[in-house]
């Protein structure tokens, strides 16, 4: 829709990327952030001059995936901040060191303060309902919004047909009907949808924590 401006939290990986381009189709301009946490593995590789087995160096995700998708990007540095939450995270600790619920609710704050000085009108994700146990299951999908202070603005269009509408949706800004229903664990959807966008694009599944690992 024109004049819709949408503010995207792109890590880099394969959702992310995807939900951008499926909101692109829309007509709606995007602009991406990428939070830098001090804990990514391929950016950690590629500030230390660690090369690929092919010699050839590491890329920043995220600055891979904007250009592919012709975004602008901004990256922002909140590794200071978002040690504290690693050394004492209110939501607790995944499998391991992970503190993912305080992360992302850190991560959509921020997204929050820059959606309202730039004038954007709602926030999108690439999370996918039940892929991540910790992050990603509905109750805290609900809670992560809360807490972010964006109930109703964030919108997710890889799982947006099993989740209750959004302010984008019910004010007509975004075509629900051209939106997913991806739920779960399973990658096929999105790999598949990848080879219709970009055959070489890079599809991690896991994401690029240290923390997780």
């Amino acid at each position: 829709m024109s004049g819709i401006k949408a503010l995207a939290l792109l890590s880099g990986g394969l959702d992310s990327s995807l939900a951008i381009k499926l909101i692109q189709e829309q007509g709606i301009q995007v602009y991406a952030l990428h939070f830098y946490t001090g804990f990514c593995i391929t950016e950690q590789k590629r500030r230390l001059g660690i090369k690929r087995e092919d010699g050839s160096p590491y890329v920043n995700p995220a600055l891979r995936a904007a250009v592919q998708l012709g975004v602008p990007l901004e990256i922002v540095d909140i590794s200071d901040e978002y040690f504290e939450v690693v050394l004492n995270p209110k939501y607790g600790y995944g499998a391991n060191v992970n503190p993912c619920i305080d992360c992302r609710i850190m991560m959509l704050r921020k997204a929050k303060e820059i959606m309202q000085e730039r004038g954007y009108h709602f926030v999108i994700t690439g999370e996918v309902l039940g892929q991540r146990p910790m992050s990603q299951m509905f109750p805290t999908l609900r809670l992560i919004e809360k807490e972010s202070g964006l109930e109703g603005y964030i919108l997710r269009p890889l799982s947006a047909k099993l989740l209750p509408p959004t302010i984008p949706e019910k004010l007509g800004w975004v075509d629900r009907e051209k939106l997913l229903g991806i739920g779960g664990r399973g990658r096929k959807v999105q790999i598949e949808l990848a080879k219709k966008y970009n055959p070489e694009y890079e599809q991690p599944a896991g994401g690029c924590c240290y923390l997780t690992d």
